[in-house]
């Protein structure tokens, strides 16, 4: 190469070097002088950390929790019924008869704190209604299950039982998601291929008739509570909690006593610990590179 030609080079490369190299614009459909895998050091300049995590309380997470084992236990409530009914023969009449006296007095406690004005005899005419037609159907309901063995009728109850406690409505949201019926439908369905095991027509009737009271009429009042004074609630799901512990004393022993109370006090003050405890992990990161929202404005 001459001289005159290597002059010509480096008098090239300095000027390049003059030129002020055009900054880093995140925009792929303009050609800039980097590479693809360029990441530039005003890339991370916006981004921002766990902007919309909300912080939870111990105490407001453990009130929370309430609502779950109120509802456990009046699963808990059913299955002992059932197997005192079913294993230690005890008469199911009683069981309607206790659950009609506590329907009638939640629903004057009902109507004279809510200030409802709903009709009496209405009322009274719609409950006569479905007490015959649930004595008319009692004796197919009995025979509905006689050709199926006992073991599937025990895991397709456990089933519905679980599916019952994982649909419930466990919210105060107006919009609801999964409407609460389903959770209503599925108990009933369980309470009704239980009820065709016991052996008379009037076990079966009264089995039913505490069923709908416990898992049609209940969860009703509980919610209504619920929303009127926490302190109602708290007291409903204490008694709730002895009846469970009662029940299960007398068809498991301490045994069972023991796994059931330690399940029930983790659920309600450890887990809630745990959760919290669970949040310094939370990485949520948001920046410029997420999607961008439209605004629509109106004209």
């Amino acid at each position: 190469m001459s001289q005159i030609q290597r002059k010509r080079v480096e008098s090239s490369k300095k000027r390049h070097r003059r030129r002020p190299q055009r900054p880093w614009r995140k925009l792929l459909w303009v050609h800039q002088p980097y590479p693809d895998n360029y990441v530039d050091v005003s890339f991370l300049s916006q981004l921002k950390r766990n902007m919309h995590v909300q912080q939870y309380s111990f105490w407001a997470l453990a009130s929370d929790s309430t609502v779950i084992i109120s509802h456990i236990c009046t699963v808990a409530i059913f299955a002992i019924v059932f197997t005192v009914i079913y294993n230690l023969d005890w008469n199911p009449a009683w069981f309607a008869f206790l659950g009609s006296a506590f329907t009638l007095i939640g629903y004057f406690i009902w109507d004279y704190l809510g200030r409802n004005t709903t009709d009496l005899v209405i009322t009274a005419k719609s409950a006569i209604l479905l007490v015959s037609t649930l004595l008319g159907l009692s004796p197919v309901l009995k025979s509905l299950t006689q050709s199926t063995s006992s073991d599937s009728i025990w895991a397709l109850s456990c089933w519905l039982f679980l599916l019952n406690i994982f649909f419930h409505d466990y919210s105060f949201a107006r919009k609801k998601t999964v409407p609460p019926t389903l959770s209503t439908n599925l108990a009933l369905a369980a309470a009704i291929v239980l009820a065709s095991r016991l052996s008379t027509t009037i076990s079966v009737f009264s089995f039913l008739l505490f069923s709908i009271e416990l898992f049609g009429l209940f969860p009703i009042f509980s919610r209504w509570l619920r929303a009127y004074s926490f302190i109602g609630h708290l007291i409903l799901t204490s008694t709730l909690f002895i009846i469970t512990e009662f029940g299960i004393y007398i068809i498991g022993g301490y045994w069972a006593l023991g796994i059931w109370t330690i399940a029930i006090l983790s659920s309600c003050f450890v887990a809630p610990g745990w959760l919290i405890a669970l949040q310094k992990y939370k990485n949520e990161i948001q920046g410029p590179w997420d999607p961008a929202k439209p605004v629509l404005r109106n004209r």
